[in-house]
């Protein structure tokens, strides 16, 4: 019986694969620019909503471009959290951050909020030229502030923001969507800054 045990040990053993690991990346907004002296919301609450986008940024596969219309999903690499998620997530670290309302709550909250800020993910991709040399993200994001009471726009924006990736690889183009969110990231604090004047 231990011989027979034994036998199968290695015949099983003998079938497995060793899959290669795969590396998880995720986008982090750096040098965020996100002093504001506006006033005119601090007697106001704000809710984050979840961020809409298409399906393909709320999976953990990392996609890139080819020739601007081929989209391939590298095979080694993926996102530690969805481009959905993270999005929403340094929106509303960051405008907590930036003290411009009396309160920041997240979309899981029961809180109702005096604004509503709603995000469209339109873009967040990274590119390869055709010889596959060189590499570029494009990064677009449209927000739009509601009031809660009345459902009507205060103040709607679309930014948008182009990187070049330093090396043509997923790890670069990790770095290019960092810098590209950082950007949009910045200009929203901006722009709500300036609504609430």
């Amino acid at each position: 019986m231990r011989i027979i045990l034994i036998i199968l040990t290695m015949l099983f053993s003998g079938c497995t694969t060793i899959k290669p690991p795969v590396a998880e990346y995720r986008v982090v907004a750096k040098d965020l620019k996100i002093g504001s002296t506006a006033t005119g919301c601090k007697d106001k609450s704000l809710k984050v909503a979840q961020a809409f986008s298409s399906n393909s940024l709320m999976s953990l596969n990392m996609d890139y471009t080819e020739s601007n219309n081929r989209v391939f999903s590298y095979s080694q690499s993926q996102w530690q959290e969805s481009p959905n998620s993270l999005v929403s997530a340094e929106l509303l670290k960051s405008i907590r951050d930036s003290e411009l309302f009396s309160s920041v709550h997240s979309s899981k909250s029961r809180v109702k909020s005096n604004l509503v800020l709603e995000t469209n993910i339109e873009e967040f991709m990274q590119f390869y030229s055709q010889d596959m040399k060189s590499s570029f993200v494009h990064v677009v994001v449209s927000l739009t502030l509601i009031d809660a009471k009345t459902n009507s726009v205060v103040a709607d924006k679309t930014f948008s923001s182009k990187f070049d990736a330093k090396t043509v690889d997923a790890k670069g183009g990790v770095e290019a969507l960092s810098s590209a969110l950082s950007e949009i990231v910045s200009q929203n604090i901006e722009w709500l800054g300036g609504v609430c004047k």
